[in-house]
């Protein structure tokens, strides 16, 4: 029987049940005395390993979740107290219960170079909570307006996904938004989305790229300088762009080998959502092409990070050059 478990995935519902779920099997409710929850950034361990070897009262086990486990990612966290990894691991290597310990992560990936990563996946449970699909997110978000008296109609439905992406944390402030914005109308319609949701920086910089595939220099220079005065970088910027032709290069060939849009997905390791949209742009592109775009890439990085001129000027000069 496992007495730790380390759960993680970066959409946040998904998470939770989880981990009440891993609750619910040791005790039947979070009382005082037999559930604990603390913020590893704001609790130091030590505290939390003393409480997770007090004996349960009354029951054969109590519970403690670990919330914002950031020390089995690659995350680098200012925080007040000082935590001795190795005094970690020595804990997973010699716990025995007869608690049950659960650190959380909201984060698709761990740092799997780190030996605490090594040790828990070892020797206990590790579960990672898979992000949702295109139909699930859709699911999900119809679900949370009915639960606030709302429903959203099939095309409306559609944009939110189009210009969030299936990121959860965007879905939900854009969810929030549109709630204050339709007041007492009982339907989201698709121009309330338009409206109100605003486009994710990724999905930016997904339609930033379409217009360079489409040749249309003007809106794509003009949807640069609207990035630029939303404060984003242009080395993070050129980032995202390097990263989104390095994909439909890799769903390119792919694609071209025969592989599945599922089997595409889990070779490069991005969500199946990402997938299909490349799939659809990538039809009109040449590898040769894509190929001469991602080396403009590398040489426009350098030139950003070695340059005297200004970043932004350089980042319109290779939009415009590719």
């Amino acid at each position: 029987m496992s007495h730790i478990y380390l759960v993680y995935g970066s959409t946040k519902p998904l998470v939770e049940d989880k981990v009440d779920k891993i609750i619910h099997q040791y005790i039947d409710e979070q009382d005082d005395f037999n559930f604990s929850r603390y913020d590893l950034q704001e609790t130091p361990f030590e505290v939390i390993a003393e409480d997770a070897m007090t004996l349960p009262f009354l029951s054969d086990q109590k519970v403690i979740v670990i919330n914002n486990s950031f020390i089995f990612t690659g995350e680098k966290l200012k925080i007040a107290h000082e935590i001795n990894l190795d005094k970690v691991v020595d804990f997973l290597e010699k716990y025995e219960g007869p608690n049950i310990v659960i650190f959380k992560v909201l984060q698709d990936k761990l740092d799997e170079r780190k030996k605490i990563v090594k040790r828990i996946k070892k020797l206990h449970t590790t579960e990672k909570i898979e992000p949702l699909d295109e139909n699930g997110m859709k699911q999900l978000i119809k679900k949370r307006f009915n639960e606030q008296f709302k429903d959203i109609k099939a095309d409306a439905l559609d944009e939110m996904i189009h210009l969030t992406g299936l990121n959860y944390s965007n879905v939900v402030k854009e969810m929030d938004k549109l709630v204050l914005f339709i007041g007492d109308n009982p339907v989201i319609t698709k121009k309330d989305v338009t409206e109100v949701v605003s486009r994710s920086l990724e999905q930016n910089v997904f339609l930033l790229t379409d217009f360079i595939a489409k040749g249309d220099k003007k809106r794509a220079v003009h949807l640069l300088k609207d990035l630029i005065n939303m404060k984003e970088e242009p080395i993070k910027l050129l980032a995202l762009i390097s990263s989104q032709y390095r994909l439909f290069y890799q769903v390119k060939i792919l694609s071209q080998k025969g592989f599945s849009e599922a089997q595409i997905a889990k070779q490069v390791k991005v969500h199946p959502y990402r997938v299909k949209l490349a799939l659809r742009k990538v039809r009109s592109m040449d590898l040769k092409q894509l190929l001469n775009i991602m080396k403009e890439c590398a040489v426009t990085d350098y030139a950003l990070k070695s340059s005297y001129l200004d970043k932004v000027l350089i980042l319109e000069l290779f939009i415009l050059k590719i």
